[in-house]
């Protein structure tokens, strides 16, 4: 039987209850160059940041992905950018001192991790050394945003989203690109709708953003839109490995497959950040909010704004199994 914790020891923040289930070491990162790791999701602690405000300068951390025994945390500004690694989410060292511009994004998959650099692609096959890989070749100021590791119908790949400011469209317009490895782009589409979050499961590549946008891809190139609602506004996506669950300022959407799309009876109160409910494990799921606050759930229902240190808002996690 599991009782409530209700008391802070030593700098370790506790809530109530415990769930049960653990997933090795979950690390999240975000404002400030903010870290903070949990063994459960519900405990955290190791609360280190740069800055304790929450600006978008050098100090931001966007992303994070786990591969090869370790946390790989980007990000950065115009000025300065960031890779920084760790074994165990207290130890960080910066892998790249002298890196400039921005590292917005990182993923893991076919045993190296690929990072958007701006308008390049940085690659490593040992979580040590990252080198230049493919440009994206858009012209005007280009911005990697998000990406993700997956095996659709094409094959392996990463496929990474952005936006640019387009020099020979005069406007800002969206922009979605693959590459199998980091080296080169196998496709590249630009004046795609905005979109803000990527997942991958079910054998598809899923694309969110406002205005309602869903769209679904199984080979990463050809992307399929999905009907929501008129006023439909999505920030963030995650597979479970049962569903896609997508987040949004008023609504929740989900489906199964990528294809058949069902708004949920209740909104998730926070951007989901990570969610599992397979393998025989109990569901659990990660949210954050502004203001630093973490959220987790048991049943994608009930939400619990967990105790933390106060601190810059937080962006993305990452799970060691």
């Amino acid at each position: 039987m599991r009782y409530p914790v209700l008391f802070t020891l030593l700098g370790v923040f506790f809530a109530t209850p415990l769930p049960a289930q653990d997933a090795g070491l979950f690390v999240a990162v975000g404002y400030g160059g903010r870290r903070i790791s949990s063994h459960d999701g519900v405990v955290w602690q190791n609360d280190q940041r740069w800055s304790d405000e929450a600006r978008d300068d050098d100090n931001v951390l966007f992303n994070i992905a786990f591969g090869k025994g370790r946390f790989i945390a980007v990000g950065g500004g115009a000025s300065i950018g960031h890779i920084v690694s760790s074994r165990d989410g207290v130890e960080w060292k910066e892998l790249m001192s002298k890196l400039r511009g921005r590292v917005a994004t990182v993923a893991f998959g076919s045993n190296r991790f690929v990072a958007g650099h701006d308008s390049e692609l940085l690659y490593s096959t040992d979580g040590e050394t990252f080198l230049q890989g493919a440009k994206i070749a858009i012209p005007g100021s280009i911005h990697a945003r998000r990406s993700v590791f997956g095996s659709g119908e094409a094959g392996p790949r990463f496929v990474i989203i952005g936006d640019v400011d387009s020099s020979e469209l005069k406007r800002r317009v969206g922009w979605r690109a693959s590459s199998e490895d980091g080296t080169s782009i196998t496709s590249l589409a630009v004046d795609s709708p905005a979109a803000r979050d990527i997942a991958y499961g079910s054998g598809h590549f899923v694309i969110v953003g406002p205005d309602g946008l869903i769209e679904s891809s199984h080979d990463g190139q050809n992307w399929q839109p999905h009907p929501t609602e008129p006023g439909s506004d999505f920030s963030r996506v995650v597979w479970t490995g049962k569903r896609f669950l997508v987040s949004g300022a008023k609504e929740t959407w989900s489906s199964p497959d990528a294809v058949t799309w069902s708004k949920e009876p209740a909104r998730i109160p926070c951007s989901i950040a990570w969610a599992r409910e397979s393998n025989g494990t109990a569901p659990f799921s990660i949210g954050f909010s502004w203001g630093g606050n973490i959220h987790t759930t048991n049943d994608f229902l009930a939400w619990r704004k967990l105790t933390v240190p106060a601190g810059p808002s937080l962006e993305a996690v990452a799970a060691r199994d």
